[in-house]
């Protein structure tokens, strides 16, 4: 997939005359991953007997008592339209979240996951013992390469009764995401029939970091079944419960509490599959509630007779906070979900039953939901910086007092590196004029999806729509945590020298980049001293005065370069602008109590 979308950016690049792409990269590592791991020296899984199942769905871990893994872990990040709403994904990152071989670009062993012990030795071939399981290449993840050799591929092997084990299954790297496919593998061969009998699949890929990445789902070993057939009762979540408001994943409560239900999403869904070969009749509910109350808000109510062997079937309602008692002010959290009611009797089906998320009102901004699946960069061939912006819209004025940001550890460490955060003003639906930048440096967090908070040096007026981003030398690769999960169409552009502001459509999901606000409007002296202050004559063809005593006043074009600053001498009040070309300008002015900003027009004389 990485090598076919940069080849498509090219193309879309010489064909709009420009060189800037975005880039998305496999991370490097995921310190501090949750993985459960057990240990065979110390803690060996008991024997299982049939059937042997799992879509893991019941935790976000594996469950011990099952497998013996090294490095895999259970998520809901990776796959794309799943089975069931988790996965178990192998890909290059050990249990610790480092890669096996730093630095290495050939492929090798990486994860493996295997069973438990199951006790087959009472069985014989006749038996029609099948081994079903579903696989996916790269998903939402790195895509497994293909190379001339297959050097890179998912294999599956069984435990003899000699204890050595035994090929019966590899897939090779395809060089493209795929969907979920099923496959079945019988046991018919004596040698696999005892009490000892075990299973795993291995990743052979690149071992240097979040890459080549395969899924696995529904896993189901049983006797007396037949190859092909799907003989389960099963109609499961696969896609979760999608965010509960329009925009964001969360949002400053003093913004929400202004107009809540403007704020909700149109539509909160999920989406089923039934995973046996039988209509099923369900229902189900969807509600909202304050974190930790009793009583909840339904808005979604439905039956259905879902189609056999149905993939992706939407359910879906509008949500609603009529019976939700919110907070005046403060933080607070709520939850939504959607519950089915499918009449299961197998209580490890259940589990695959239900779909929740939280929602968190507290000071910040968010599109992305808390984890990175990659790197995003965007970097051009050209001269000078290039800038990437996100948009927020607000309920009413507020102002921007920090920043968070995560920066995954992609390629060569950057750690210590300089780029400059900026907020825009809002001019036709693009970012427009600069209300304020500050350089910071690159930092990386010890623990994973950990956000780098930076405090302003002075919190910036922002009212309707602002934008925040960053600029950066156009060649340099600058990799922001990339929320594959979640949506920000329409609100995250880029800009060069040659294309101006435009949107940033190739890639779907949410830079890791979260406004933090102060709370409170304009303070009371930055107004004073706003009102106060007028800059005149405006146009102006270079000599520009001010009304009102300064410490210092910056002069910023469009772009938010600085190219102009004076201090203030008595008697020398008067800006002499006569060497900056003609246009917009900003001046940034600041007193001892204040900062404020104008704009000035210069013209030619």
């Amino acid at each position: 997939m990485r090598k076919q979308l940069a080849l498509i950016l090219g193309i879309l690049c010489c064909a709009a005359g420009a060189t800037a792409q975005v880039v998305l990269q496999p991370l490097q590592q995921e310190a501090g991953r949750a993985v459960q791991q057990a240990a065979p020296a110390l803690r060996a899984p008991a024997a299982l007997s049939l059937p042997f199942f799992d879509d893991f769905s019941g935790a976000n871990t594996l469950n011990t008592q099952r497998w013996n893994s090294t490095g895999v872990t259970v998520n809901n990040r990776f796959g794309f339209e799943p089975l069931t709403k988790n996965v178990a994904s192998l890909d290059g990152l050990n249990s610790l979240g480092m890669p096996y071989a730093p630095g290495s670009v050939s492929a090798g062993a990486s994860d493996t996951l295997a069973s438990a012990p199951i006790l087959l030795g009472g069985l014989t071939p006749a038996d029609s013992v099948y081994l079903s399981f579903y696989w996916q290449s790269g998903g939402l993840g790195d895509v497994p390469d293909l190379t001339e050799n297959n050097l890179r591929y998912l294999v599956l092997e069984f435990k003899d009764n000699t204890g050595s084990w035994q090929e019966v299954w590899r897939q090779s790297a395809v060089g493209r995401a795929t969907d979920f496919a099923q496959f079945f593998v019988g046991l018919r061969e004596p040698r696999y029939f005892h009490s000892g009998f075990q299973f795993r699949f291995r990743n052979i890929g690149l071992r240097n970091g979040l890459a080549d990445v395969w899924n696995l789902d529904y896993i189901v070993l049983d006797k007396n079944r037949r190859k092909g057939q799907n003989t389960t009762r099963d109609i499961a979540i696969s896609e979760g419960v999608s965010r509960l408001l329009k925009h964001y994943t969360a949002m400053p409560a003093r913004q929400f509490l202004q107009n809540p239900e403007a704020e909700l999403a149109e539509e909160v869904r999920a989406t089923l599959n039934n995973l046996g070969n039988m209509p099923g009749a369900i229902s189900w509910r969807g509600y909202v509630k304050r974190l930790g109350a009793t009583s909840a808000d339904t808005f979604l109510r439905g039956q259905a007779l879902i189609p056999a062997m149905a993939r992706q079937y939407e359910i879906a309602g509008t949500p609603t906070l009529a019976k939700t008692r919110l907070p005046a002010s403060g933080e607070f959290t709520l939850q939504h979900g959607i519950l089915l009611d499918t009449k299961e009797q197998n209580p490890l089906q259940r589990t695959n039953d239900s779909t929740a998320r939280k929602t968190v009102f507290s000071d910040y901004y968010a599109y992305d939901d808390g984890t990175a699946e990659a790197g995003f960069s965007f970097v051009s061939s050209g001269n000078g910086n290039v800038l990437v912006a996100q948009r927020y819209d607000l309920s009413q004025p507020d102002q921007v007092s920090a920043f968070r940001v995560y920066f995954p550890k992609v390629g060569k460490s950057i750690e210590g590196t300089f780029i400059t955060f900026r907020v825009w003003a809002a001019a036709d639906s693009l970012p427009g004029e600069t209300l304020y930048q500050q350089n910071f440096s690159i930092r990386y967090s010890t623990i994973q999806n950990e956000f780098y908070e930076v405090v302003l040096d002075k919190p910036v007026p922002v009212e309707g729509s602002f934008y925040v981003g960053w600029s950066q030398p156009s060649s340099q690769y600058i990799n922001i945590g990339f929320d594959r999960n979640e949506s920000a169409a329409g609100r995250r552009f880029t800009y060069t020298v040659a294309t101006g502001w435009i949107e940033e459509a190739m890639f779907d999901g949410a830079v890791m980049l979260r406004p933090v606000l102060k709370g409170e409007p304009l303070g009371i002296e930055d107004e004073r001293y706003s009102k106060a202050m007028r800059v005149y004559p405006n146009p102006s063809t270079g000599e520009v005065n001010l009304s009102a005593p300064y410490e210092q006043v910056q002069v910023y074009d469009m772009l938010g370069r600085l190219l102009h600053s004076q201090q203030y001498k008595a008697g020398q009040q008067t800006l002499q602008l006569g060497h900056l070309s003609p246009g917009l300008y900003t001046l940034r002015i600041q007193n001892r109590k204040a900062i404020i900003t104008k704009k000035i027009i210069l013209t030619k004389p």
